[in-house]
């Protein structure tokens, strides 16, 4: 994601009016607000007549100066195809994935650009590496058939497969690269695992069944580069930010060398400026976004 200027477009601001009466039977809408003073609000939320489905979705935006403008993000063909693609096919286009992105997408805008998006619309045309993340693990929280169904068709399932009343463990998420490696984070198969920049723990497997244990490491210069572009505050050690960007450094890693990192060990003392850009403006879930 490359750094955007401070823009002064102002014009066509408007304050939208709701039914004061059909207003008081819907609860109050929730708003995302960035640190530098932009409120952002679901349109479906404030308009029962707009979808939460499809790739294109609509927001209130309400500035620090209290002006208000709707603003538009849609997704471009490519960037469709990619999500769709990195789920395995598993999204849908009635996913609620495209609106949660696109919000965090419009969250982001505002607080680099200081503005609001010139002609009132953003067009999501790449996904950064935490919306790749979020694609792959959606499907495993929200399966798209029950995602998109009615809530009249919603049917208890089966907490056991072998009858001991143990609920089924969510299967982990592996990653497949264009050569036949499988990555495999450990945390997603042991809990007590934790990733933190010192080390990142995988499972890789190659293409004729070999397996080993990796571990991905950050250099103490890099993370101190990363922390001092932060505005939000530090990354805390158990971020996702990490195991996110261990797992695409070293998923390209095998891809080029077409082997394991030696001794099972692979060092970042380098990051691409748009991972560095994620890196300043990344919040976790428990921060709010």
């Amino acid at each position: 994601m490359s750094v955007l200027s401070v823009m002064t477009w102002t014009t066509h601001r408007t304050r939208p009016e709701f039914d004061s009466e059909s207003s008081k039977t819907r609860p109050a809408p929730i708003e995302l607000q960035t640190e530098n003073g932009f409120a952002i609000v679901r349109r479906c939320d404030l308009d029962q007549n707009s979808s939460t489905r499809g790739t294109e979705h609509f927001f209130v935006v309400r500035d620090p100066y209290g002006y208000e403008l709707d603003i538009t993000v849609d997704f471009s063909d490519a960037a469709i195809a990619e999500a769709i693609a990195r789920s395995n096919r598993r999204l849908t286009l009635s996913s609620a994935y495209w609106i949660t992105t696109a919000e965090h997408h419009l969250a982001d805008y505002l607080w680099e650009a200081d503005d609001y998006p010139r002609e009132g619309k953003i067009t999501i045309d790449y996904l950064t590496p935490d919306d790749v993340d979020l694609a792959r693990r959606w499907a495993t929280q929200i399966p798209p058939a029950i995602e998109s169904a009615p809530a009249s068709t919603f049917r208890a399932t089966a907490v056991s497969i072998d009858g001991n009343g143990a609920k089924p463990k969510t299967q982990p998420i592996k990653v497949v690269t264009e050569n036949g490696y499988t990555i495999m984070r450990l945390g997603d198969i042991d809990q007590s695992i934790g990733d933190t920049p010192d080390g990142c723990h995988f499972r890789v497997t190659n293409p004729n069944g070999v397996e080993r244990e990796i571990n991905v490491r950050f250099d103490r210069a890099l993370v101190t580069q990363i922390q001092d572009r932060r505005r939000r505050g530090q990354l805390t050690a158990a971020s996702k930010y990490w195991p996110v960007m261990a797992e695409k450094i070293l998923a390209d890693y095998v891809w080029r060398h077409g082997d394991f990192p030696p001794a099972g060990d692979l060092r970042i003392d380098q990051l691409d400026v748009d991972d560095l850009l994620l890196g300043a403006h990344w919040l976790d879930p428990s921060e709010g976004m």
